[in-house]
């Protein structure tokens, strides 16, 4: 009964479906059909309520606008500041930790049961990369803080994201959002009236390019041996990641902060466009930017939470798409290959597997592994595109040494103890 009152007394100020002269009880909560609807939408409002939009001209009808990026930044944190937006970051956040905690256990557990349906060869069932460099099998006490604030910073980045996107949507001089979010009668962020291909799917691509393109900058700025003892050398005490997205976030919170927070760069980089130059009265020069849905903002940073998962898994996942010039290449360049083989250098072997096939790699699980291994390559979260060009590339060799005391129990995903007299 007390943690009864406690949870009430809570939740008292949120927004409830049922009758306001009712008391507000978890079990009145619960004999409602719409709590969880009105609950979420008025959680939404009222955190989109504190958004500022940056407008050119001076506000006198009472919204929540800003002529300045300093005045915006100071109507933020006023806003956010009250106890009930407090308050509601705090659920929030809540909600974001479980949401991780289900997207753990699906990137898991979920691939080794696909490949248990799809197939019936044994051999392909226990399919898995080897662990060659040696596995964190005990978390410290600084692990789970480091997880633990990395987790609930999440629902910061996430009101953060959203409201990015919100403060743009919601601009009166913006036409192209008419039936969605501005004052001309909009329906809210999250209508589906105006999705299209053009603002869900094809900006997805250019997302995940640009993210990245930030991140291996970053990743490598982290190496650096003045940076990296204080910073990123706490994630690489992990030679052999296995535990999903819980190996992702054990990281230092300023290196989550900085990779987290460079998402909304690529939204806004996206959104905004990027080095527009005017040349003549019809012409401009560089990206205009793009129309930016709120289901590709969602498949953004969940496809992108899947595939940081994959990259601390040993679950060898990859994906590629057909490529008629990788074949025409590869086949072209046979014979060069093979008498070459002994002398290149690893650091630029592209995926030799599915480039003789015609398949071009966006994603391979085993390439952060090598990373892990080999931490001067392969600095990309999302993809090696950008290591590909940098000269930072490492390809996954099959043929590196696997140390029998180094591999994992299936059952408790520690190292299996060897029996040196064996």
């Amino acid at each position: 009964r007390r943690w009864h009152n406690c949870i009430g007394r809570l939740l008292e100020p949120l927004p409830r479906a049922v009758d306001a002269e009712q008391p507000f009880t978890i079990t009145n909560i619960m004999s409602s059909n719409n709590t969880i609807v009105s609950f979420a939408t008025g959680l939404v409002s009222r955190l989109a309520a504190t958004i500022p939009t940056l407008s050119s001209s001076t506000n006198n009808d009472g919204d929540n606008k800003a002529t300045s990026s300093s005045e915006l930044l100071t109507q933020l944190l006023n806003d956010i500041s009250t106890p009930q937006s407090l308050q509601d970051l705090f659920v929030l956040t809540t909600i974001v930790v479980i949401a991780q905690l289900i997207l753990n256990q699906l990137v898991y557990h979920v691939p080794t049961l696909l490949q248990n349906l799809l197939t019936n060869d044994e051999k392909k069932k226990k399919k898995a990369i080897p662990v060659r460099g040696k596995h964190l099998d005990n978390f410290t006490v600084k692990d789970y803080t480091f997880i633990m604030i990395n987790k609930c910073m999440t629902g910061l980045f996430v009101y953060c994201y959203f409201g990015y996107l919100w403060s743009v949507r919601k601009l009166e001089e913006d036409d192209s959002h008419g039936d969605c979010c501005n004052k001309s009668g909009g329906q809210g962020i999250f209508t589906t009236t105006n999705l299209s291909i053009h603002n869900t799917i094809l900006p997805l691509p250019l997302l995940f390019i640009i993210y990245d393109f930030f991140y291996t900058l970053l990743h490598w700025f982290l190496h650096m041996k003045s940076v990296y003892a204080h910073v990123h050398k706490h994630h690489h005490f992990q030679k052999a990641p296995s535990r999903a997205n819980i190996d992702a976030v054990n990281v230092h919170p300023l290196e989550f902060f900085l990779g987290e927070f460079n998402h909304i760069l690529a939204l806004v980089l996206v959104v905004q466009g990027v080095g527009t130059v005017s040349v003549g009265e019809y012409y401009t020069v560089g990206y205009r930017g793009m129309d930016v849905s709120w289901v590709c903002a969602v498949l953004f940073i969940g496809l992108g939470g899947i595939l940081a998962g994959l990259n601390h898994t040993r679950h060898d996942v990859v994906l590629s798409v057909p490529s008629s010039s990788v074949a025409t290449d590869a086949s072209s360049d046979t014979d060069e290959t093979s008498s070459s083989s002994s002398s290149t250098n690893n650091n630029t072997i592209s995926d030799s597997k599915n480039s003789s096939k015609g398949y071009l790699t966006i994603f391979d699980s085993k390439h952060h592994d090598v990373h892990h291994r080999i931490p001067q390559s392969n600095y990309g979260q999302y993809t090696v595109f950008w290591d590909r060009i940098f000269g930072t590339f490492r390809d996954y060799d099959e043929n590196d040494r696997v140390n029998p005391a180094y591999q994992l129990d299936p059952m408790t995903g520690k190292t299996v103890v060897v029996n040196k007299s064996d």
